[in-house]
């Protein structure tokens, strides 16, 4: 890579970009990532709970990619612990969904049922059995669904190490200024505009998550992706009450190995607003102890918010409409953090060799 020109130009320093830069540079490609943060991963990928599930009972084709990622996560670990000293912390510590009513009993043991029947894992528990698993669960639920190959993961620590990984590997940074605009040679674009410089490449690949359609925009494909706020709540209680994550009333706790639990997340359709506010706060614990009385007594730490990049029929990998040096990567809304892996390899996996081992066919970019 010169000075001014690079193999592949990805443009968006979250766990999206940086896992497809990290992919990339282990296949001898070296990409500049660009950003307009001063640091890798200061958006959705921070904020999010790093939660790994995948709780579909069918074979469609974003369910598919779904456990195709999550399948990825041990080894990943292990490579960016080996290769950067960074232990992402993944944990595979199951979810247990529970239930307060019948009717949320028939949609969850439906779904357990349909699982088990197409081949997947889950368990449905009376709740003597679920107070054995967990027993600071709320004494008012009826029963649960455990899904036991479900995981968590520390998302900031993976972002690093992505980022570090990649950089290892021979991956550039421009940080700290945004892409303002592209250059073209005709039809084709050849360099992006960064603080008054052009920087070239041979491709591009776009993954700044909700932001990922002003660039498309700027390229005459205009792509309905927006911000999809959620607020998280962080609390502290010691010992830990919970070994797995536990899902129900429409929110997560997600116990981390430091004794803190994430309780999440709200969607909020917002605009660009990462204010959290008192009532989605409020949401978040009258939910969380009402599912476990005891976290009443837990220790208040600090709230915050984050934008999902939310598209329709996400999320959209492939190369933008009218383009062929253009891929967009985006659109992953709640499960970007999951999705990172698969998302990694298969766009580097698109851009080396032009065959993906998951057909990108049902998430191919339309522009709206």
């Amino acid at each position: 890579m010169s000075r001014n020109h690079a193999d592949i130009i990805v443009i968006g320093g979250g766990i999206i970009g940086c896992a497809i830069a990290y992919n990339l540079a282990k296949r001898n490609i070296q990409p500049l990532l660009i950003d307009k943060a001063a640091t890798v991963g200061t958006e959705a990928s921070w904020a999010g709970a790093g939660i790994l599930t995948s709780h579909a009972s069918t074979h469609e084709p974003y369910p598919e990619l779904c456990r195709a990622s999550l399948a990825l996560y041990p080894t990943l670990a292990e490579e960016l612990r080996t290769e950067t000293q960074i232990d992402i912390e993944f944990i595979r510590s199951g979810t247990l969904s529970v239930f307060f009513n019948p009717d949320d009993a028939a949609g969850l043991i439906g779904l357990a049922d349909r699982r088990v029947k197409n081949g997947f894992s889950a368990e449905v528990l009376t709740a003597e059995k679920a107070w054995e698993l967990e027993p600071a669960l709320s004494r008012s639920i009826v029963g649960a669904v455990l899904f036991p190959e479900d995981a968590q993961v520390r998302n900031p620590k993976m972002v690093t190490a992505l980022a570090k990984g990649a950089a290892k590997f021979g991956t550039k940074f421009q940080l700290g200024n945004p892409v303002t605009g592209f250059v073209r040679d005709g039809e084709r674009v050849v360099g992006v505009v960064v603080n008054g410089e052009t920087l070239y490449a041979d491709t591009f690949v776009i993954a700044n998550g909700c932001w990922a359609g002003e660039p498309t925009a700027q390229l005459g494909v205009p792509m309905q992706i927006g911000p999809a706020k959620g607020q998280i709540v962080l609390i502290e209680a010691m010992p830990p009450l919970f070994e797995r994550t536990i899902d129900g009333l429409g929110i997560y706790i997600v116990p981390r190995a430091d004794g803190k639990i994430l309780l999440g997340a709200t969607v909020e359709f917002v605009g660009y607003d990462k204010s959290p506010t008192v009532d989605g706060t409020k949401q978040m614990i009258d939910a969380g102890v009402a599912i476990a009385p005891q976290l009443a007594q837990a220790t208040f730490v600090q709230t915050w918010a984050g934008l999902r990049p939310y598209v329709r029929k996400g999320p959209l990998l492939g190369y933008l409409p009218g383009y062929d040096n253009v891929v967009l990567a985006s659109g992953h809304f709640k499960n970007g953090i999951l999705l990172a892996p698969i998302t990694g390899q298969l766009i580097a996996e698109l851009l080396t060799t032009g065959q993906p081992s998951l057909s990108l066919e049902p998430f191919h970019p339309t522009g709206v």
